[in-house]
């Protein structure tokens, strides 16, 4: 039997609803802040990724799927969907400035290669936001309300924002260099004596050496007074709306291209559902165009994660307005006919296409939550009328052919 690749899921039937539910939700609220949507392609030059994320990141090192087309270009499956955006905004010529601030929110699939695990596959799906152009507490303080904005809607009300400050330009290796020296004597894991040579920052983003981090020097001491006043006036602005936070000295997100202020949002069981930050010099870097912004991503599985954990659901339980069943041969080709009136009127109908017993087709109408049953039989066909039995008042209700879409779109 051929199966599905590991770290892949399928998706059926009542988890698609609560997936399209959760969409409809979060591009709703979207519109509401004037964010436009994007749609960037599933696969784009691995060059993006490698310039734009960071060849020493683990998403680019480790756990990106690159190959190679018919004419030899190397391309990837998407990491993540900053990259893509800001490559879409170049290309496409999107940052004249009346088209500022450019606000724009992105739904799809990602695909990286790690350890499958709760709340997190090799394909994954992703709600972004990017805002493009404006570099100022008050956007960053909007994004950051949107997202708890989002949270909130959905039924998600125990979390708690994590907040930082990335230490920039001569300051940053100041810092770094510190930093090496308080980490000398500390005993790190591979992964992170590769990363203190490579990329000193990322280290502290190690979920296994976490512990050891306590009483590392907050990289807020080295920010530059301009810095300082900038981040004192994002909280500032966070307090305003009522929005509490964490400083958090040691988060610093996985990816290279974040500058300035980063976040990530965590539920009680410490998973991290919405992330991001700004990154001032990305566009620079891929497009050489200087364009602030800013942005973050929320991993959708694990927020329907933290859904289900609370009962909560955001579709409405699926019903039929109505289940046939036919009793005779002759009948089940006029339920046929019947379906096809009734669903051209608008009505969601079905029938029982399996000639089953009549205690299984009721059986089977109860399962699709129907709220009536139409029995069709050669006694029925003779007089021109059906009989509609109400499954929540448990009355039959005799209808002749000629009433019935009228009965069943306003009643009796």
């Amino acid at each position: 039997m051929i199966q599905k690749p590991r770290g892949t899921e399928d998706l059926i039937a009542n988890q698609v609803k609560e997936f399209f539910a959760l969409e409809l939700i979060l591009r709703n609220i979207a519109d509401l802040y004037n964010y436009q949507e994007i749609r960037t392609p599933f696969f784009e030059l691995a060059e993006l990724f490698l310039r734009g994320v960071g060849e020493q990141t683990d998403v680019v090192s480790k756990e990106m799927y690159i190959f190679n087309d018919k004419k030899n270009r190397q391309l990837a499956l998407r990491p993540e969907g900053t990259a893509p955006t800001v490559r879409s905004v170049i290309e496409n010529k999107l940052y004249i400035n009346e088209n500022l601030p450019l606000k724009l929110f992105y739904f799809g699939s990602m695909f990286r290669y790690e350890r499958p695990q709760n709340g997190r596959q090799r394909q994954f799906n992703t709600f972004g936001v990017e805002v493009f152009g404006p570099k100022n507490p008050e956007i960053d303080c909007e994004i950051i309300c949107l997202a708890v904005h989002m949270l909130k809607t959905i039924g998600i009300d125990d979390f708690k924002i994590h907040l930082n400050y990335l230490v920039d330009d001569n300051n940053r290796q100041i810092y770094i260099d510190d930093l090496k020296k308080q980490l000398k004597d500390v005993k790190l894991c591979d992964d992170c004596q590769s990363r203190l040579i490579k990329n000193p920052l990322r280290v502290l983003d190690c979920k296994v050496d976490q512990d050891k981090f306590k009483n590392i020097k907050d990289m807020k001491e080295y920010l530059s007074v301009e810095d300082k006043n900038y981040y004192n006036d994002l909280k500032r602005n966070l307090k305003n709306l009522d929005i509490k936070i964490i400083e958090d000295k040691n988060l610093v997100r996985g990816l290279d291209y974040y500058t300035g202020f980063v976040f990530e949002i965590k539920d009680k069981d410490q998973s991290t559902l919405i992330g991001g930050g700004r990154y001032d010099k990305l566009v620079k870097q891929l497009g050489d165009i200087d364009l602030p912004a800013a942005g973050w991503g929320m991993g959708i599985e694990r927020i329907i994660l933290n859904l289900q954990k609370q009962n909560v659901s955001l579709s409405e339980q699926s019903s039929l307005d109505a289940y046939i069943i036919g009793l005779s041969l002759k009948a089940k080709e006029f339920a046929n006919i019947l379906m096809f009136m009734l669903r051209s009127a608008g009505l969601k109908v079905d029938c029982d296409f399996m000639n089953r017993s009549m205690k299984s087709a009721f059986k089977q109408s109860e399962k699709n939550n129907a709220k009536n049953i139409i029995l069709i039989g050669d006694k029925e066909l003779k007089e021109n009328n059906i009989i509609i039995k109400n499954q929540n008042t448990k009355e039959e209700h005799i209808v002749a052919f000629e009433n019935i879409i009228d009965f069943m779109t306003k009643g009796e």
